[in-house]
Formats: structure tokens, sequence, C-alpha cells
């Protein structure tokens, strides 16, 4: 456990040392904490500034002084950290003695939205993911969700990695950076929240290079670097804000001419930042540029996925309705430290007004064509959105930060928070929706597809 104002309320609360800080510093607020479920999962800094305390830096940087005095040796691990771990443990002892099945399943054709299945007729979980290509064979890699019933507390149980030749038939490769279980206040860790991990290959160093978010009240990221695609990883940064931002979701691209290397991310959800990368790639150097600046949520983009086409960049992202999918938007910009301009939302044809019902967490080129894939995750399969369900999410999130120009009723605001399962969904069972990027009038467009085979798509 790390005791600072960055930590849960609800993991504050195990400890009674913290708890007396805490009360010393806000007295009467422990109360309301306690009875409100939702309140408990924020951060001491969230909760306090949600209270709109006129004299909210003082406070903040008052009391996590005095809890940082409480990272002790005694305190390193909570009780409740403890029972974690061993229940943990447990948990990957029935993992590596179950019977490794054989290959036994195949299929001729990507199906959106649909489960889909590896070689061994298992969901693939590789959730969040990007796929990197080397020596003929694709790499998928992403978060492992295998554990996550949106019950037990686990949110991510390392990251799993899968190969294919033909981006239909999946090998199960197992980790690519398997869970910390012994160190709670590891980001690997599997009840911290990580997320949508993105691997670059250094020329200089030679080194692959994985940036990985860890979103909740962290908002930091977590870098790792190995000496072959496929590890063994190495942690470099535990927890790190490049320029002291709060992080969101990301992306990172590297100028195959220059060798430069850029890092685009949700920056204190208030612009999408492009920073320089260093030139071994481990850390960001300076800001470069920002898109889509000064907008609030919902509207404020996330989920950022780049690519070049023709010599044009492009850029596609979501809203920030949480697991909840939101309308697209592309843009494009003719340099990668240059501010994007909006194409609208690529998605055609689009009833449902939430990107076909999924977020796209990755654009890859389908190798020897002039072909790229959208990858996306559907993480709500049981809980599909239509035009109304998102007008709903719309203007109740809007509503918070604009009210002269969003209403919503009581009504509407208990169906959005029931909608709302980041918290408590299950995503062992979420799905995947992968398209082919088309061009309309200079822009990419994605369209419904049942089922399509990337092995016929146009050649070079």
């Amino acid at each position: 456990m790390v005791y600072n104002v960055s930590m849960k309320i609800a993991h504050l609360l195990e400890n009674q040392q913290a708890v007396s800080v805490f009360d010393r510093f806000l007295p009467g607020m422990r109360k309301m904490a306690e009875g409100n479920p939702q309140a408990a999962q924020l951060s001491v800094e969230q909760l306090v500034r949600y209270t709109r305390n006129p004299k909210a830096n003082e406070v903040i940087a008052a009391l996590d002084e005095a809890l940082n005095a409480l990272n002790t040796p005694e305190n390193a691990v909570s009780p409740g950290e403890r029972k974690l771990i061993e229940r943990f443990k447990a948990i990957d002892a029935e993992d590596k003695a179950k019977e490794k099945r054989p290959n036994q399943h195949r299929q001729d054709a990507i199906c959106p939205g649909q489960p889909w299945l590896d070689t061994k007729g298992e969901r693939i979980q590789a959730h969040g993911g990007a796929v990197y290509y080397e020596d003929g064979l694709y790499y998928w890699y992403g978060e492992n969700k295998e554990h996550t019933d949106g019950q037990n507390g686990i949110w991510t149980w390392g990251l799993k990695v899968y190969a294919s030749a033909d981006l239909m038939n999946w090998e199960d490769r197992g980790f690519l950076i398997p869970p910390v279980l012994d160190d709670p206040n590891s980001a690997l860790f599997p009840t911290k929240r990580v997320d949508r991990p993105h691997i670059l290959k250094c020329e200089k160093t030679g080194k692959y290079v994985c940036w990985i978010k860890l979103s909740g009240p962290e908002a930091a990221f977590t870098i790792w670097q190995a000496d072959k695609l496929l590890g063994p990883y190495e942690m470099v940064e535990n927890l790190y804000n490049p320029g002291g931002h709060k992080a969101g979701d990301f992306d990172l691209i590297a100028d195959p001419a220059t060798g430069k290397g850029y890092l685009y991310f949700d920056a204190d959800h208030t612009s999408m930042l492009c920073m320089a990368l260093s030139e071994d790639y481990l850390h960001a150097e300076k800001e470069v540029a920002k898109s889509y600046d000064n907008l609030t949520p919902p509207f404020t983009r996330e989920a950022p996925a780049l690519f070049e086409y023709n010599g044009k960049k492009y850029m596609l992202t979501s809203g920030m309705t949480g697991y909840v999918p939101n309308r697209s938007d592309s843009a494009v910009c003719d340099a990668w430290d240059g501010v994007f301009e909006s194409l609208g939302d690529p998605h055609l044809d689009d009833a449902s007004c939430a990107s076909f019902n999924s977020q796209i967490s990755k654009i890859f080129p389908v190798e020897g064509t002039d072909t790229f894939i959208a990858m996306a995750d559907r993480w709500l399969p049981g809980t599909p959105v239509e035009a109304r369900l998102a007008d709903v999410f719309t203007r109740v999130i809007a509503a918070n930060y604009d009210p002269a120009h969003y209403q919503a009723t009581d009504d509407e605001r208990r169906e959005m928070y029931a909608a709302n399962q980041l918290e408590n969904a299950n995503t062992s069972i979420a799905d995947y929706v992968w398209l082919p990027i088309e061009w309309e009038k200079g822009r990419p467009v994605l369209r419904w597809q049942d089922s399509w085979n990337p092995g016929k798509e146009r050649k070079v």
C-alpha cells in the first residue's frame, strides 16, 4: 500500500493511522464516504475536489505530506492486500494445474461482434489490444480479462499474446507480461487498472519498449522493455506521468523516416497531447502539439489510434463514456507534431450512434496490401447501445460541465448510472470488432460487415 492523495478512499479506510489523518484534515467527511460505495472508489484528491473546498489545493498538499509519512515497512502491505495475495496465488496455481487443450479450432473469416476463439477453442483474451508484425507473423497482445468477472476485484490478469499468419486463426503464446502477484504496489498487480498496451521497437537501442496505461486514481503509465518481442520484459517505470500530466488513453507512433517517436495521450481529460519521446522511447521529453483542446467529457477525446496513409497522418478517437460506447471521430494532419483537424465520425450507416457498439484500440496494416484494420473492443456485449441511450449518456455527462446547453432528467441520470458498468463489468466475455478501413472522399471510413476475410484484401 502506498499512502498518498492518489489512493482510493476504500484503501485508506483499511488503516487506522490513515483514518486518523483523514479525520484530522477533513472532519465529518469519512461518514459520508463510508456510506457511499461510489465515493469509496474515489481517490482522496478526487473526494476533496468534488466537495469544492475553496482551499482544496492547500488541503490536498497537507494531506499528501501527512499520508506519505505513513509509508513505512510496517504499512507496506495492508491486511486486505495480504488476503488478496493469497487468493491470487491460489488462482495462479489452479491455472497452472489445468490440462492444456490441443489445437482444435479453425475459422476462415473475421466475424465482428461474435465470440472469437483461439486455436484451442478458448476465448481470445487480448483486450484494449494492438498488433505487431515480425518475421511473417502477426502478434496480437492485450489485456487478459479471463478472471475479470466484475465481482472479484481483478481488473487485468497480466498481458496475453497470440500469434497468427492469416489474422483469423490465433495461437495462444502465453503471457507477454505476467501479472505481479506478490507486490500490491506494482502496476501489474491484478487489482490495478492497467489498460491498452502499445509496443515500439527502438532501432537505436534494439529494445522493444512497451507502454501501458494505468487508469484509476494513479492515472499514469508503466513502462517495460525487452530484448525480444515476446520478452521477458523488465520494468523501467512503475508510475510515470509525462510532464506531470494525469494520463488517459494513448497511442505510440514512430516516424519510419527519422526514427522519432511520439506519444499521443488524453492529458488531464482536457486535450489530446502529443509529446516527443526520448531517443530510447522510455520517456516523453517535451510537448509538441495539442489537438481537441479545451473539451470536457463526454466530448473529450480518448482511445487514440494513429496511422499514416499516402503521406497523411490520421487519428481515430472515441468520446469519454466509460465502457459504454459512443461516437468516434477521425482527424487528419500533415505531420506527427502538428494539430489534427476533425473529419467526422468514420462509422458509416451506424444506427447505434456508438461506433457499432465498440471502441477502437489500434489500427495496423495488412502486410503486402494497402489495407488497414481498425481493431476494437465490444466491452459490454450484453448491453447494446442504441441511438436513444447514446443520447442519454451524452446529455447526462455533458450537463455536469455545461448545464446551460445540456439537460437531463433524474430518470435519465438513473438510467445512465445503471448502464455504466465500468467498475463491475464482466469483461471476460467482451468481444471484438475488427473492420477494414475504406476511403471515401479522402477520409477513412468503416462499414459494418458480418464477416470478412483479410486474405482477400487488395494487394499493393
